[in-house]
């Protein structure tokens, strides 16, 4: 199978002599006509095998895989959509465009769905359109591999986060812990920041871990959500693990549930943003104040502060998604975090200046109608 460079190696299966002498005569065509006006395309077929039986191609996808498969659904020993379910069996990694019928386009969406790249409908392909077709069918396969790889990464790395390195530190925590009255006095404050750290790198493995569930995952779906279920809970852990003032304002129709698109980890939002309201202030006990405004199409979500604020050019970088991996933006892994979930939310997200001091961060999400 070849893995660099245009050179392919396509694999025809195809039990009707005629429409099989049609694909290599449009494959010879384009290749006469490059060489014509001297032109380099981006895939050059360099090899044709040409079997007229589903189980020789098995064979030979398990021997020498191809870089694709043109695939015929009507073969001798296999008929139908069930073709592509065994050459997807047996060679996964493949890419396959399956060639139909003129009028079997349904059945050549069912084909994608079932794991081919794209089809084409016998007798009416030109060769740009079939060598095009094959191109982009080997590309499309090109970066599903490298996503399936990319999970197959991240779940690693989430699971020496999860378990190995926050398991070490929670043991560092709870040991320290143990230490606060044995220590002598004047080691106390030693004590206490080593503690003190520890915790942080506990709360960074699990919003890193959160960031990674999200990595993982081609498209968080959103669905209906509880607004206040989530707010609730994450303003709960506020009062009950910091000193703060915190007020909650609630300016809708009542006690009326109020339901938006987004997902169960609309929650992580609320608890990160909450948070930055304590780690960012200067004062000893922050003032917070949260405000929800619900119309019927949408709704908002004001958490405002009375900290250090922030400078115009930040708030610009941190409202700006690409802003997400530029280290000017100042942004931790917990904002990242925030501001990916928002963007697959299809909310937004603004920053305005709180008076006389402090950040007003707004959170924007659209309502289920009926809801």
């Amino acid at each position: 199978m070849t893995t660099e460079g245009t050179d392919v190696e396509l694999l025809l299966v195809e039990d009707n002599h005629d429409d099989a002498r049609y694909v290599e005569r449009l494959i010879h065509e384009h290749r006469l006509a490059r060489n014509v006006d001297g032109g380099t395309g981006p895939i050059e077929i360099t090899e044709i095998d040409h079997v007229d039986r589903l189980t020789d191609s098995l064979e030979r996808v398990r021997t020498n895989p191809p870089d694709v498969v043109l695939l015929d659904l009507m073969l001798p020993d296999s008929q139908g959509l069930e073709t592509i379910d065994r050459m997807v069996e047996h060679a996964p990694g493949v890419p396959i465009v399956v060639l139909t019928g003129q009028n079997e386009t349904d059945v050549g969406v069912e084909a994608i769905q079932r794991g081919a790249q794209d089809y084409l409908a016998k007798g009416t392909a030109t060769s740009e359109l079939l060598l095009r077709t094959l191109r982009y069918a080997i590309e499309r396969a090109r970066n599903q591999r490298e996503l399936v790889d990319r999970n197959h990464r991240l779940a690693l790395l989430n699971r020496i986060v999860r378990q190995d390195i926050r398991n070490d530190v929670s043991m560092i925590v709870g040991l320290g812990d143990q230490l606060r009255d044995r220590v002598d006095p004047d080691d106390e404050a030693t004590v206490e920041m080593v503690l003190e750290a520890a915790q942080h790198v506990v709360e960074l493995t699990d919003t890193a871990a959160e960031v990674m569930d999200v990595l993982s995952t081609d498209d968080v779906d959103r669905e209906p959500c509880d607004l206040y279920a989530s707010l609730d809970a994450a303003v709960t852990r506020l009062r009950r693990e910091h000193d703060v003032e915190l007020t909650v304002d609630r300016h809708d129709s009542g006690d009326d549930p109020v339901i938006v698109y987004a997902s169960p980890m609309l929650g992580s939002v609320f608890d990160h943003l909450l948070t930055n309201t304590v780690d960012h202030s200067d004062r000893s006990t922050p003032a917070v104040t949260v405000s929800v405004e619900a119309t019927s199409e949408r709704s908002t979500v004001e958490i405002a502060d009375d900290g250090v604020g922030i400078s115009d050019a930040q708030k610009q970088l941190l409202v700006d998604p690409d802003a997400r991996f530029d280290d000017r933006s100042g942004m931790g892994v917990g904002l990242y975090l925030v501001t990916t979930l928002i963007e697959a939310f299809e909310g937004t997200l603004e920053i305005d200046d709180n008076y006389p001091s402090g950040t007003i961060v707004s959170v924007t999400l659209d309502r289920v109608h009926g809801a």
